[in-house]
C-alpha cells in the first residue's frame, strides 16, 4: 500500500484559503495528511481518516531566516495552546490544523490577519516579482533595441526573436499576478476597516499553468531550431542545465543554512556567493572551452574541411557551396581558395555571409565577400536596407564632410536592381557595393585592386539575386 502521495499544486494562490482548507479537510477525510508544502506541489502521508479543520495564515519572516525564528515559534506555541497543530509549511505560509471542532480561530482581528499577509506578502513575492518583472522588460526593451539597431541580425537569429516570445508570457504572468493582488489588497483594506472577514483571492492556475505550457513549447522550439547546428545546439542545452544546476545548489545551500540556525546575513551571503561563483565560473568555463576549441570545428556547424600551419597559427579551410566565385568573375589558376557560407533564418529574414579567400602564404591573391538578405515580410525591407546604409556611415559622427564613408545612389543598369549604392570613402569610389531587388539585398566587396566592369556586374546579379 502506498503511504505517500504527492499532488501537483503549481502557481496555487494561498490567500485562496477557503478552497485550500476544504481541499485539506476532503483529503484529510480519506486518510491523507498534508506534511510539506513544495514549490510544485504538496506532499501527503497516509493517516487514519479523520475530520479535520485547517487554517492557513500568513506570518512575514525573510526566506534566509532560520527556521523557525525565534518570533515564529512564539507564534506557532500560540497557536497550539488556542489547540491548533502546525501541518506544513512554506516560508511566510503557515497551515494548521485541529481535530477541535469548537477551537477558536487564530486570527480573529481583519486589521492585524491584514497587517500580516502585506508584510509577508512583500517580504517574500512583491519584490521578487517587481524585480523579475524590470529584468524580464529590460530584455524585451533591448531586444527591440536590437532590431532597430541591427535589424539584419537581430530578425534572421531565431534565438533574439526567442528571447522576446520566452519574457512575454512571464511578463503577462507578473502583471495578471500584481493585478489581482493589489485589487484584493483594496478590497481587502475597506473589509478591515468594517470589522469584515478578508476575501479570498482566487487562484488562477491555468493561466500559471498556460504560461509554463508556452515556455516549454519556446524553449523546445530554440532547441529544435539549432538541432542541426551542433554548436549552437550544446551551448543552449549546456545553459540550460547549468541554470538549473546553478538554481538547485542555491536552494539547497539557503535551506541547509536555515535548518543550521545560521544568521540571515550569513545564509544571504552563502546564497548569493555560490550563485556570483557559479555564474563566473560558468562564463569563464565557457571562455575557456571557445577558446580551447577555436580552429578545432567541434563548436561549430559544420568542421573546416582542412586545417594548415601557418606563421605559427592553426588556419581552417572551408569548402561550402557559394553562389559566387571569384572563377566567375575573371581567370585564375589559383585552386587553394577558401570557401564559407554562414546562414541565420527565421520565419523574418534570411541571411546568407559568403567569403572566398586565399591561404595565408598567398595573400597576392584576390578575395571576395558578400552578404544576401531575403525579406520575408515587406514592411522590415526599409529597416533592413537602413541597416547596411547605417553600418558604412557609423564612424562619420564629428568628421568633416570630405572624410566621410558613405553610401551613394548610382546609374549602374547592369544590376538590374530597383536601387544600386556605391560606397565612397572619402569622396573616392571603392568596390563595395549596395543592391536593392524587391524582396532581395545583396552587399557585395569585390577585392579591392580590381577593376569592376559591366559584365562583372551582370554576372554578380545573376547570382546574387537567387543566392539563398
Amino acid at each position: 500500500m502506498k503511504h505517500t502521495k504527492f499532488e501537483w499544486m503549481p502557481l496555487y494562490s494561498y490567500l485562496d484559503r477557503a478552497a485550500i482548507t476544504a481541499h485539506l479537510s476532503d483529503m484529510a477525510a480519506q486518510g491523507w495528511m498534508l506534511e510539506k508544502l513544495g514549490a510544485w506541489g504538496w506532499h501527503y502521508r497516509r493517516t487514519e481518516p479523520k475530520k479535520l479543520r485547517f487554517a492557513v495564515t500568513f506570518f512575514p519572516v525573510s526566506q534566509f531566516d532560520a527556521v523557525p525564528s525565534e518570533g515564529l515559534e512564539t507564534y506557532r506555541d500560540y497557536c497550539a495552546a488556542a489547540g491548533w497543530q502546525l501541518a506544513a509549511e512554506a516560508s511566510q505560509v503557515q497551515i494548521f490544523c485541529t481535530g477541535d471542532e469548537n477551537a477558536v480561530l487564530i486570527e480573529t482581528d481583519p486589521a492585524v490577519e491584514l497587517s500580516s499577509i502585506q508584510k509577508s506578502v512583500k517580504k517574500g513575492y512583491l519584490g521578487s516579482y517587481w524585480a523579475l518583472l524590470a529584468l524580464s522588460l529590460f530584455q524585451i526593451g533591448f531586444q527591440f533595441w536590437q532590431i532597430w539597431t541591427n535589424p539584419v541580425d537581430t530578425l534572421s537569429s531565431t534565438a533574439s526573436l526567442s528571447a522576446v516570445l520566452n519574457w512575454l508570457p512571464l511578463d503577462l504572468l507578473i502583471i495578471a499576478e500584481l493585478t489581482r493582488y493589489y485589487r484584493w489588497q483594496r478590497r481587502a483594506k475597506a473589509a478591515a476597516e468594517a470589522g469584515a472577514p478578508l476575501p479570498d483571492l482566487k487562484s488562477a492556475r491555468w493561466l500559471g499553468i498556460l504560461v509554463m505550457v508556452w515556455s516549454c513549447v519556446i524553449v523546445l522550439w530554440l532547441l529544435a531550431s539549432y538541432w542541426n547546428s551542433r554548436g549552437m545546439f550544446l551551448l543552449m542545452a549546456g545553459m540550460l542545465l547549468y541554470m538549473g544546476l546553478m538554481v538547485l545548489l542555491a536552494n539547497g545551500a539557503k535551506d541547509a543554512m536555515k535548518h543550521l540556525h545560521a544568521p540571515r546575513w550569513v545564509n544571504i551571503v552563502v546564497t548569493f556567493g555560490i550563485i556570483i561563483a557559479l555564474t563566473v565560473g560558468g562564463m569563464a568555463g565557457l571562455l575557456g572551452l571557445v577558446l580551447r576549441n577555436s580552429g578545432s570545428g567541434w563548436l561549430e556547424d559544420h568542421p573546416p574541411a582542412e586545417t594548415y600551419e601557418c606563421w605559427g597559427w592553426t588556419w581552417s579551410v572551408y569548402h561550402d557551396d557559394i553562389p559566387l566565385r571569384i572563377e566567375d568573375l575573371m581567370e585564375t589558376d589559383y585552386t587553394q581558395w577558401s570557401t564559407e557560407a554562414r546562414m541565420n533564418s527565421s520565419f523574418l529574414l534570411t541571411h546568407g555571409t559568403y567569403t572566398q579567400r586565399p591561404r595565408m602564404d598567398a595573400l597576392d591573391q584576390p578575395d571576395l565577400e558578400y552578404e544576401t538578405v531575403t525579406v520575408k515580410s515587406g514592411f522590415l525591407y526599409g529597416l533592413c536596407k537602413k541597416d547596411f546604409i547605417s553600418w558604412v556611415e557609423r564612424h562619420n559622427h564629428g568628421l568633416p564632410r570630405e572624410n566621410w564613408d558613405e553610401y551613394r545612389l548610382i546609374d549602374a543598369p547592369a544590376w538590374g536592381a530597383d536601387e544600386v549604392y556605391r560606397l565612397y570613402c572619402s569622396g573616392k569610389p571603392s568596390n563595395q557595393f549596395l543592391i536593392c531587388w524587391p524582396d532581395r539585398i545583396a552587399e557585395i566587396k569585390f577585392d579591392w585592386d580590381w577593376t569592376v566592369t559591366e559584365d562583372m556586374m551582370s554576372t554578380a546579379a545573376r547570382a546574387l539575386r537567387g543566392g539563398i
